[in-house]
């Protein structure tokens, strides 16, 4: 692994210029940028020598989705590479659902939004299997909404393709399971098959995000304090079959996820989850827990966040323009002084060189009349 790329506040890439550092992983890090107009963007940056470039995974991963319509995913601004390493710039989205659970008061969503948030990371799931790709790696952590500025509170992103892999051959087919499979992924969110070692199919994605969802509907995860891998692979089974177990997973949650659970261990490796079942159960819960999708949870506090940042960027502008105007006046005000002060000047000195003249006239006539007398003089 080489070294990370770090670049400092004001550098530029290309036409991208860097506002600050996001955040960094293990092959490269995350900036905010800004085009000549001032649109933010993100930037990620990675090595050109990394034997491992995560980069161009999530470069083609995005580019298959934008032409399959993909409704939950970053669009591509830029991309290249300069010096030693490569960079894409794409959507500059806003905090993850870790952050929004993270500064509930709760540590958890509503019912309305936690159903209606399951929903919309469910589809981007869909769309990622439809192109042909698994993502590994689900988790509030990888789940953004959009930013207020650009009216997006309300939408979903999925990010980080760095674990993605491609289960299917150009023509559709699914591949083979390998025999044996390292561990992908987050522990915590991590399916079963994933503890036991077995090649992951699509099944295992909705159960990450099976888990995910739990935990942002009740704010926790019975296995949450546990520390061994195994323990937590133990913990994640027993939901299946010890009803104790079943009772502290699902306790607080709408029954429906119990159905959402069983149609996800009913698929077969190669099967297509049943995602029209699981849409189905979303919305049943939705309606009999007496629900509202909307407003989600964060949308006031956010907007109100983000008018004040805009009228006190407004309330700068506008001082610093004060200031310049200010400064200008005086600048004017001092340069007509001076204007002033050289034109007195200039009258002063045309004052002095008239009374030189006339100076000059009377003594001419002083000797004038001195000769005229001497001359009166010389005749008598």
């Amino acid at each position: 692994m080489g070294d990370l790329i770090q670049l400092s506040v004001g550098t530029k890439v290309k036409k991208w210029q860097i506002d600050k550092k996001l955040g960094e992983g293990a092959f490269g890090a995350v900036y905010k940028c800004s085009n000549p107009k001032g649109d933010l963007f993100a930037l990620k940056v990675e090595g050109k020598d990394e034997k491992i470039q995560l980069l161009k995974m999530e470069v083609y991963v995005l580019n298959e989705l934008k032409k399959a319509g993909g409704r939950h995913f970053c669009n591509i601004e830029d991309k290249g590479q300069v010096d030693n390493f490569n960079y894409v710039v794409m959507t500059f989205v806003g905090l993850s659902l870790a952050d929004l659970r993270a500064i509930s008061p709760t540590k958890k969503f509503s019912m309305g939004t936690a159903i209606s948030i399951a929903r919309q990371s469910l589809e981007a799931l869909e769309d990622m299997h439809n192109i042909g790709y698994l993502h590994r790696d689900v988790k509030p952590g990888n789940y953004t909404i959009g930013r207020a500025e650009v009216n997006e509170l309300r939408k979903v992103y999925v990010l980080d393709f760095g674990m993605a892999r491609k289960f299917a051959h150009e023509d559709g087919t699914i591949k083979k399971p390998r025999n044996v499979a390292g561990f992908r992924g987050t522990v915590k969110y991590a399916p079963v098959s994933c503890h036991a070692g077995r090649e992951l199919c699509r099944q295992d994605d909705c159960e990450t995000w099976l888990y995910m969802v739990v935990e942002l509907t009740k704010g926790s995860l019975p296995w949450r304090n546990m520390t061994e891998i195994q323990d937590v692979g133990n913990e994640k089974r027993a939901i299946r079959r010890d009803p104790i177990v079943k009772k502290k997973m699902f306790g607080g949650c709408p029954r429906e996820y119990l159905d959402i659970l069983e149609a996800i261990d009913k698929g077969q490796f190669f099967d297509e989850p049943n995602y029209e079942r699981i849409y189905y159960l979303l919305r049943e819960a939705m309606k009999n827990t007496g629900s509202t999708e909307y407003p989600y949870d964060w949308e006031q506090s956010l907007m109100k966040k983000t008018k004040e940042e805009q009228e006190k960027k407004k309330k700068g502008v506008v001082d610093q323009t004060e200031k310049v105007i200010k400064k200008k006046e005086v600048e004017l005000a001092e340069g007509k002084s001076h204007k002033e002060t050289k034109e007195v000047t200039k009258v002063s000195k045309e004052i002095v060189e008239e009374k030189k003249e006339e100076k000059k006239e009377e003594k001419k006539e002083e000797k004038k009349e001195k000769y005229e007398d001497d001359k009166k003089e010389e005749l008598y």
